[in-house]
């Protein structure tokens, strides 16, 4: 039988409580599989760990996603009959995004999961999510990249939970929205090599009644940005001044730095007169995808080399786009 590979990156699914701070305990990767197999009744799974770094997930960064990448480009993943991830919640959006697009082709699954408490406290979830996350790689029904956590979410659609409730969502409502077995059970050919170095940045720009637009530095030339928008696809776009879109799509233009607009709503909706002056602007549109899959992605483009950016971008990865 094969193993089920154990990566340990920290968060709370990984931490204890003393004095009422949670910091990680690196004893905890141990404990969780200890009362997994205690709780489960499942003396057969065998796991290997590996653990590329530990730390709060709130304190991601490019150079440690790049040591998980590195990580995961190593794995023979035929000796194993899936990989389970484990991760702060704060970031766990954006890594299952980051795993999700570049594992697109991946034939065995790969589970992301976390917790809401540290795995010994009373009212945690992270056994549950761990105990479902290993039998989803169990029942052996879908290849690719997930996430657990008190469901199963596409890991390139899972939007951060919200800092009341501290409930994740999808983006698109259901978390297999439109997406069949049969798509998920199709074989998907790899677009790019994982094995990539992310050192190009993406900034991303969030507006807001009275965002000034020349706070926005770009010295540092990014590789590209990322502008989201209200929920209509709309953005302030009135007149050219340091508030209007309008000014920044030309200051873009003249930096020559690509500018995408995420939140639009896509070919055969109605649009607003403010949306309509972007888009005789000729700005670049990311459609129905949620903002934290648009960031992945471009990040992801405009590090690899293999193919047009373009072409990555407006490919259909893995179900982030509806």
């Amino acid at each position: 039988m094969k193993k089920i590979l154990l990566i340990f990156t920290g968060g709370t699914i990984m931490c204890t409580t003393e004095n009422g701070i949670m910091s990680i305990d690196e004893n905890m990767g141990a404990y969780l599989v200890d009362a997994y197999k205690k709780t489960s009744g499942d003396d057969s799974t065998e796991f290997e760990m590996m653990t590329p770094f530990v730390m709060l997930s709130e304190n991601m960064s490019l150079a440690l996603w790049n040591r998980l990448v590195k990580m995961l480009a190593g794995v023979d993943f035929e000796k194993y009959e899936g990989v389970i991830i484990t991760h702060g919640s704060d970031t766990l959006a954006y890594t299952s995004a980051l795993v999700g697009m570049l594992y697109r082709h991946t034939k065995v699954p790969i589970i992301i999961t976390a917790a809401n408490k540290p795995v010994n406290e009373k009212g945690s979830n992270g056994l549950f999510n761990f105990r479902s996350a290993v039998k989803l790689i169990k029942e052996k029904r879908y290849p690719g990249v997930f996430t657990v956590y008190e469901q199963v979410y596409l890991s390139t659609r899972l939007i951060p939970a919200d800092t009341y409730l501290d409930r994740f969502s999808s983006y698109g409502g259901e978390p297999f929205e439109g997406v069949s077995e049969n798509r998920l059970k199709k074989p998907r050919e790899r677009l790019i090599d994982p094995d990539i170095t992310l050192e190009k940045s993406i900034t991303v720009v969030n507006p807001y009644p009275g965002f000034d637009y020349t706070s926005v530095n770009l010295s540092s030339r990014p590789a590209a940005v990322l502008h989201t928008l209200y929920h209509s696809g709309t953005a302030c776009t009135d007149g050219e001044g340091k508030n209007s879109l309008i000014s920044f799509i030309d200051k873009c233009k003249a930096l020559d730095i690509p500018l995408y607009l995420c939140g639009t709503k896509g070919r055969g909706a109605g649009i607003y007169e403010s949306a309509s002056r972007y888009i005789d602007k000729g700005v670049s549109t990311i459609d129905r995808i949620s903002d934290v899959a648009a960031y992945v992605k471009l990040l992801i483009a405009y590090n690899q080399k293999e193919i047009n950016p373009a072409r990555y971008i407006y490919s259909n990865v893995f179900f982030e786009m509806l």
